[in-house]
């Protein structure tokens, strides 16, 4: 049996979701799937601040949790400038990859720091995982917004 207010803002998620989904790159953009994103953002830190359950949610429009979890709590975190394109030497790369690796060996928070760091140094994440034999870049994003997280929540 569904609870009445999953039911309820998952009728005004659905009608908006394909598009939300369609939402790459930077958050400061203005098109349409953008758009639909910061709506469906705001949908769900409602249902949330609503005692809503995020797991239900998910269930009901048949996301991830995880998905649902970092638009919740990241979503205080402002949108990322466009970065400049890494104009990083090789030896500046190698030197940034042996730093995240060493910093992996420390801890998950260390780790995360060290992504971050690199990160708003202007290297690319895509060439720092292929440089960690990584086939996608998207847990090093991830790590780089645990950090921040873990930043915002202790000030």
């Amino acid at each position: 049996m569904r609870d009445e207010i999953t039911q309820r803002y998952a009728e005004k998620i659905i009608p908006i979701l394909d598009l939300a989904k369609r939402a790459y790159g930077l958050r400061g953009q203005n098109t349409a799937a953008h758009v639909a994103s910061g709506k469906y953002t705001e949908l769900v830190k409602e249902y949330y601040a609503n005692g809503g359950s995020l797991v239900s949610l998910a269930s009901e429009l048949q996301v991830s949790y995880s998905g649902l979890r970092r638009r919740v709590f990241s979503s205080n975190i402002p949108p990322v400038v466009r970065k400049k394109r890494s104009r990083a030497t090789e030896d500046a790369v190698s030197e940034a990859i042996d730093r995240v690796r060493s910093a992996r060996d420390t801890s998950t928070e260390v780790y995360h720091e060290e992504l971050h760091r690199v990160y708003h140094e202007g290297f690319s994440l895509a060439v720092i995982a292929k440089g960690l034999s990584i086939s996608s870049s998207a847990p090093l994003y991830y790590g780089v917004q645990r950090h921040e997280i873990r930043v915002k929540a202790g000030e």
